[in-house]
């Protein structure tokens, strides 16, 4: 399993590049061909706003660990988009029933978190990074509410996990539909992109305002119980894992540990895992072209008939007709 280390906002492409052993040309790193596919490219914007955007998988599980240590006189906020739909082109569609569905991640520079991602499952962020001043200027500009403000520079780690809204998926799309090619393109993608920032502050406030118990905010505690429960259910290469284990394994409630799981992934264990690997299967299929009964194997199936079967029951069609393409 590769694991990457993030210490540094300013020079995070850079340690990952280092770490991959990948180059940075044109601010876009590849990733090395004997490891995966994609890339990661970051611009800045304007001073104070850093845009990074990666798409890319790679042929092992991988771990990003990050704990930033700056000055603050550089500190940044972190925006990260998360598309985890097998199919996350941006759509209105409020029927999509996929399981998985995209977030918005918001933290400020005390936040650490380990994250894992399976092998051969597509990774797609987009990353805003803004500075104190940068933001504290946008609260103070559009006047927004004190308790933004307070609640922003909390000498302490916080995080927010939100879902897409509609507002959220349109200005994504926009973003996403231009380059830095001219003066005039960097302009609409600096004005997008506090648009962003504006509207994930606005979800804050409303989170403020409501005082829910249900609300987005994620305890550290939460997130490390949660990622502790993803490795093992993904490393493990049994057909079937039980829930009761991994809570006694992890000293936490089943029901406390579904809940979390529910809530952070909008789906229970068993078919998060479920649905994961059967989405790393058909990568494997398509890029390295292996056969069935290798793909069932590896994945934790025993009979290659049932594989094919659930394959087929996910994705509208059986894994044998993705080696004719």
């Amino acid at each position: 399993m590769l694991q990457f280390k993030i210490t540094k906002t300013e020079t995070q492409l850079h340690e990952l590049a280092t770490q991959l052993g990948g180059t940075i040309e044109n601010n876009i790193m590849s990733i090395p061909e004997h490891l995966g596919k994609g890339q990661i490219s970051r611009n800045q914007l304007v001073k104070g706003i850093i845009l990074q955007d990666g798409e890319f998988n790679l042929f092992q599980d991988f771990i990003i660990n990050r704990k930033v240590d700056e000055d603050e006189s550089i500190h940044h906020f972190s925006l990260i988009y998360v598309f985890n739909q097998p199919n996350y082109i941006f759509t209105n569609d409020e029927n999509n029933e996929s399981g998985i569905h995209n977030y918005l991640l918001f933290f400020n520079k005390y936040y650490s978190y380990n994250n894992i991602v399976p092998a051969y499952t597509r990774f797609k962020q987009i990353q805003l990074f803004v500075s104190v001043d940068k933001l504290m200027s946008l609260c103070s500009y559009y006047k927004l509410p004190a308790e933004v403000t307070r609640q922003l520079m909390k000498d302490e780690q916080w995080c927010y996990k939100f879902p897409f809204t509609p507002e959220v998926q349109k200005v994504l799309h926009q973003l996403s539909s231009y380059k830095i090619e001219d003066d005039f393109a960097k302009g609409y993608m600096i004005n997008k992109s506090e648009e962003l920032i504006m509207l994930a502050l606005e979800q804050i406030f409303k989170e403020q305002s409501q005082r829910s118990d249900k609300n987005s905010f994620m305890h550290q505690d939460d997130l490390s119980t949660l990622y502790e429960a993803e490795k093992m259910l993904l490393e493990s290469n049994d057909e079937i894992v039980k829930i009761s284990e991994l809570s006694d394994k992890l000293s936490v409630g089943i029901r406390k540990l579904q809940r979390l799981f529910k809530a952070y992934h909008g789906l229970d264990m068993t078919s998060y895992r479920k649905q994961v690997r059967l989405e790393q299967a058909r990568h494997m299929i398509l890029e390295q072209r292996l056969s069935i009964t290798d793909v069932s194997y590896k994945m934790g199936y025993t009979s290659t008939s049932h594989f094919s079967k659930i394959f087929k029951d996910q994705f509208g069609y059986s894994p044998s007709s993705l080696l004719n393409k």
